[in-house]
């Protein structure tokens, strides 16, 4: 039996879900923000589903307050208004998900479904790739794994180098998704003329020797997108994705049938999004649309505490750094962040010479930049 506490302050709402809900669900009421909270203590419920206006109380502030405890019930707020700031800030509070009355109960079973799995989930293991005890990559850690049970959209920031993806993967590891697609795509490496393609599919006999075959979004259906510098997109298909996310469902080029997707997007970007808003270079509705959530990686020489960790991650464990070696690479910039670091370890593997079973040191002579 899944306990469900329903919150919200208009009681045909509970005499339709009571009614129309599954018989594996057990409807608990709440009308306030008290009694709410007083049944998180004392029934313990397996999701939360919350207006977020509940009379004089703000529904948000209630997620907030639910997700301080140590077990807290995963939530889906719900909502008479499609608006984009209360989506964000829900999502930031810790909501799961977000769903527009009138609820439409295929929405609200799947949503539900969901959301009960992800509580299921034993803690994942994805954060192994997160290296580094600096507070600021603490704080990174806290954002994936509070953002990682939610649907909604993320943008991962930061520059060239610092773990984008890696941070995306994590995502994606440690969400209800993780047993389903994980399809990346960078969209700055992609020809213009054959992007729309890549992203939508196509039909054969759409243009030049085109094939008929699934786009990135049918391949991740149910997963995760990661949209790699999505800043490079160019403005037409900033229009097409836009318009596809919107919609939740794609057409192939050359195709005349809509297909229904169901995909978590996750865009990555090494410039600053809010620039190229300014210069007119990205639109300020896709913007909105992708960046409901927010993570930035904080560069190399910003956590400078994370860089023997990260070093010694890369090293073969036959191998060790002076002290010497150790202050070299803890006193350069690291203009390429990580993906620097992981290169001059390789180089100063090959260079120190090591053999399996050989325990060596890596001094600071075998330390190369450049």
């Amino acid at each position: 039996m899944i306990t469900l506490l329903l919150v919200d302050d208009d009681p045909l709402i509970h005499d339709t879900l009571a009614a129309i809900l599954p018989a594996e669900y057990r409807v608990v009421g709440a009308q306030t923000a008290p009694q709410a909270l007083a049944l998180v203590e004392a029934e313990r419920p397996d999701v939360v589903l919350m207006d977020v206006a509940l009379g004089s109380a703000d529904g948000i502030e209630v997620v907030r307050q639910v997700n301080t405890r140590p077990d807290a019930p995963p939530v889906v707020m719900i909502s008479a208004h499609d608006d984009v700031e209360l989506v964000v800030e829900a999502m930031r509070a810790g909501a799961v998900d977000y769903l527009i009355k009138p609820l439409a109960l295929d929405k609200l079973r799947g949503t539900m479904r969901q959301a009960v799995e992800m509580r299921r989930r034993p803690a994942a293991a994805a954060m192994e790739g997160l290296i580094g005890s600096s507070p600021q990559m603490q704080r990174v850690r806290d954002e994936v794994a509070l953002y990682a049970p939610a649907n909604a959209p993320v943008v991962v920031s930061g520059e060239s180098g610092v773990g984008k993806e890696v941070v995306a993967g994590s995502l994606h590891a440690s969400s209800p998704r993780a047993d389903r697609p994980w399809v990346a795509i960078n969209c700055g490496a992609i020809a213009p003329t054959i992007m729309e393609a890549e992203l939508f599919g196509s039909e054969r006999g759409a243009f030049t020797d085109a094939t008929r075959r699934p786009g990135c979004f049918e391949q991740a259906d149910n997963g995760t997108l990661f949209l790699d510098e999505i800043g490079e997109m160019g403005s037409d298909m900033q229009v097409k994705l836009l318009r596809v996310l919107e919609a939740k469902e794609v057409t192939r080029v050359g195709g005349t049938r809509a297909i229904t997707v169901n995909v978590r997007t996750i865009a990555a970007s090494n410039v600053v999004l809010a620039d190229l808003l300014e210069a007119g270079r990205f639109r300020i509705d896709l913007y909105y649309r992708i960046g409901v959530l927010l993570i930035h990686v904080p560069p190399l020489r910003e956590r400078r505490q994370d860089i023997a960790e990260l070093a010694y991650h890369f090293l073969p464990p036959e191998l060790r750094l002076t002290p010497q070696a150790r202050a070299k690479l803890e006193d350069h910039l690291w203009p390429g962040n990580v993906r620097e670091l992981r290169n001059v370890i390789e180089r100063a593997t090959l260079l120190a010479g090591v053999q399996p079973g050989d325990r060596r040191t890596v001094d600071a002579r075998a330390i190369r930049f450049g």
